[in-house]
C-alpha cells in the first residue's frame, strides 16, 4: 500500500495518478463504520477494475478550526495507516489540515483535488459526511457536483449496533467512562496505546510487579483512569513478541506526588524494554482507580488484578505491527 502524506495549496499526487475509486472521511477510530465506507469503496473497485484509494486527514480538522477545544484521536496517523492497509485499499492520501486548506469551498474541493488530482470515477463517504468551507457541502451536495464533474457517488448509510450509529463521538464517551468492552466492539478490536518505555522510579520492581512506562503520544485520547487487562507488543530486532499484561493508567493516588503514569506488568516476562515502542491494548477493565492506606493493601490488590486478568479472554494483535 502506498501512502502520501500532502499539504495544500502545493497538493500533488503526480502525474501518474490513475483514475480510482475514493473512499473520504476523517475516519478517526477505523471504527466499523468506517470499515462498512471502506469495504464498499473496495467491493466498487473491485466490480470497476479500479485502484480503490482513502483521502483523509494526517491531523483532526478541529485542531486547526477549534484549537481551544482539540478533539482526542482514537488513532494516531501511523496507526491508521496501519489499520487502513489491513483492508486492502490501494493508496491512502493524508491531506494535513491547515487554515489555508479550511477555506477550500466545497466546489473548489471536488474541482481542483478529487477531480483534478485524484481523478475520482466513484466516491464513497459516509451517511454524516461534511465537507468545504464551513462544512457547506454534504452528501447530496457531492452527487450534485459529481452529476456536474463526472464521477457517482455512493452514501454509505449509519452502520448501527445495539440500536445506535457506530460513530467516533461514541466510542470516546465509551472509553471516557470506561465502558473500554463496548468501545472496543465498536471498534472491531481492542483500544491500544502506543509508546516509547520511558524509565519510572522502579517503585513497581521494588514492590515485586516490574512495569514498563510508557509516553504515548499527547493528542492521543486516554481512557478513564482505572487498571486494564490487555497484551503488550513489541518488537526485537525483526521478530515481534506478545505478552498478556495488566496495565495502570492514572495518577497513582497512593504516592506523593500524584503523576499520571501509564505503567504496563507484563505477565510472566521480565527484561529490558526501555527506548523500545510498546503498545499495549486494553480489553478489560478491571477496576477503577484506587488510593491505598499502605503499600501492603496495594500489593495484596496488584497481585489481585493480575491473577483476575490471567481468567479473561485476551486477543492477540492481529498484525505485529506497533505504530504510534
Amino acid at each position: 500500500m502506498e501512502t502520501l502524506s500532502l499539504h495544500y495549496p502545493h497538493f500533488n499526487v503526480g502525474d501518474s495518478w490513475a483514475p480510482s475509486v475514493v473512499a473520504l472521511g476523517m475516519f478517526d477510530g477505523v471504527h466499523l463504520g468506517h470499515q462498512a465506507v471502506i469495504q464498499q469503496a473496495r467491493e466498487i473497485a473491485t466490480e470497476r477494475n479500479l485502484p480503490c484509494s482513502v483521502f483523509t486527514f494526517v491531523g483532526h480538522p478541529r485542531k486547526v478550526l477549534r484549537p481551544d477545544h482539540p478533539v482526542p484521536l482514537l488513532t494516531t496517523w501511523d496507526s491508521k495507516r496501519c489499520f487502513l492497509a489491513g483492508f486492502g485499499v490501494d493508496t491512502v492520501v493524508g491531506a494535513e489540515f491547515t487554515p489555508a486548506f479550511a477555506e477550500i469551498s466545497a466546489r473548489d474541493f471536488v474541482e481542483r483535488i478529487l477531480v483534478g488530482q485524484l481523478r475520482a470515477q466513484h466516491v464513497v463517504v459516509g451517511y454524516n459526511f461534511a465537507f468545504g468551507h464551513g462544512q457547506e457541502g454534504d452528501g447530496e451536495m457531492l452527487r450534485a457536483l459529481g452529476a456536474e464533474f463526472g464521477f457517482e457517488v455512493t452514501v454509505v448509510p449509519p452502520f448501527e449496533a445495539d440500536g445506535a450509529s457506530v460513530s467516533s463521538s461514541r466510542i470516546r464517551k465509551l472509553l471516557a467512562t470506561g465502558h473500554v468492552d463496548e468501545a472496543n466492539g465498536l471498534l472491531g478490536r481492542p483500544y491500544s496505546l502506543t509508546g516509547a518505555v520511558v524509565t519510572g522510579d522502579q517503585r513497581g520492581r521494588l514492590l515485586g510487579f516490574p512495569t514498563a512506562n510508557l509516553a504515548p503520544d499527547a493528542d492521543k485520547l486516554l481512557p478513564a483512569y482505572g487498571v486494564y487487562a490487555g497484551q503488550a507488543l513489541w518488537r526485537e530486532g525483526s521478530q515481534f513478541f506478545q505478552q498478556p499484561c495488566v496495565v495502570n493508567l492514572g495518577m497513582r493516588p497512593t504516592f506523593d506526588p500524584p503523576q499520571l503514569r501509564i505503567e504496563a506488568h507484563l505477565i510472566g516476562w521480565s527484561g529490558d524494554l526501555y527506548g523500545k515502542l510498546l503498545t499495549i491494548s486494553l480489553q478489560h477493565r478491571l477496576r477503577a482507580e484506587m488510593a491505598f492506606r499502605s503499600v501492603d493493601e496495594l500489593v495484596a490488590q496488584i497481585r489481585q488484578d493480575v491473577e483476575h486478568a490471567r481468567t479473561l479472554p485476551l486477543e492477540a494483535f492481529a498484525d505485529a505491527v506497533p505504530s504510534r
